[in-house]
């Protein structure tokens, strides 16, 4: 079998984040009547009733493996079986299994993961919208993530609100109706359903400027973008050719830049504007579109990078209008 899906937050930290006493509802539950089953076996087996269904038993916190195949295979230190309601552990003489704290239930890291990964599943059926990784070079998050923050949340705040929920139903209820909440249509998931949110890969006539690699001694910067983008997409480079002190109420003929713009082998190849000076008005950068620079200093080589879209925006918001007459 394989996997062609993922999932987008981890089972530890980003748990943490929503639910910092997680760890209180790990689901394990203790075991205590224990008695004795066979006491002429070597080693000695013992058993509890009535403890429920068992996948997995541990002794002070540690995994004992897996089950026996059968209670006759049940001859060595430390293993167990499971058969209606009842759970057998050989232990040695030396040992009683009152002593030590015994528990059944699901494996905690393991069970995290399983819940993650399903309330994964869960955002893909709810949003109805491709979540495409920001895995690259320039692509990821200011925090370094592969996926947007709010599909991250969405996920983490999911799987804590199904892990707490056995014990608080309404903690359980409440994180959910931060993600989901049919009643008021307010949660994170809701509202990017319906477009106030988008994705990082979605497409919307807003245009972003990044500091690709700018000087320590640079105190200038691009502080507006405007124009209607002529191109569908397209991530303009715009460099600093001449550098030096920008000041309001002088020529700044000698202070320069260029911008580059994509062709058919790739983007930020073709010069669109060479060498042009940096007038501290709008200046073009190609593709309809203008920036302003802020006055101050600027460094040859200084790069930014305008991310533009000139197309139809995806998900786009729907809105209503009433018309008189």
């Amino acid at each position: 079998m394989s996997t062609i899906e993922t999932y987008y937050c981890n089972q530890n930290t980003d748990l943490l984040d929503i639910v910092p006493d997680l760890q209180a509802y790990d689901q394990k539950r203790l075991v205590t009547n224990w008695q004795i089953h066979d006491n002429t076996s070597s080693p000695k087996i013992y058993r509890a009733d009535s403890v429920g269904y068992v996948s997995k038993l541990f002794r002070e916190g540690k995994d004992l493996g897996a089950a026996q195949a059968s209670l006759g295979a049940v001859d060595t230190e430390d293993e167990w079986y499971y058969e209606a309601d009842t759970v057998y552990i050989a232990l040695s003489s030396s040992n009683e299994p009152n002593d030590d704290s015994y528990e059944v239930g699901p494996d905690w890291e393991a069970l995290k993961l399983k819940v993650v990964k399903e309330q994964a599943e869960r955002i893909r059926s709810y949003i109805g919208r491709p979540i495409l990784s920001r895995k690259g070079v320039r692509t990821e998050s200011a925090a370094g993530r592969e996926y947007d923050f709010i599909i991250i949340e969405a996920n983490a705040t999911l799987a804590c609100s199904y892990l707490v929920r056995a014990h608080n139903p309404e903690l359980g209820l409440e994180l959910e109706q931060r993600i989901i909440n049919t009643e008021t249509g307010q949660g994170l998931l809701d509202l990017l359903k319906r477009g106030e949110y988008k994705l990082w890969n979605e497409v919307e006539r807003q245009y972003q400027v990044r500091e690709v690699s700018i000087n320590g001694s640079t105190t200038s910067n691009i502080v507006d973008v405007r124009g209607d983008a002529t191109v569908n997409w397209d991530a303009i480079k715009i460099v600093v050719s001449a550098g030096g002190t920008l000041t309001q109420g002088s020529e700044n003929t000698a202070i320069t830049y260029s911008t580059y713009i994509k062709n058919d082998n790739g983007i930020k190849n073709s010069i669109t504007v060479e060498n042009e000076p940096i007038s501290l008005g709008w200046d073009n950068v190609g593709h309809g579109m203008y920036v302003r620079w802020s006055a101050g200093v600027v460094t040859t080589n200084d790069e930014w990078e305008l991310e533009v879209n000139g197309a139809i925006p995806e998900n786009a918001l729907i809105k209503n209008v009433k018309l008189y007459r």
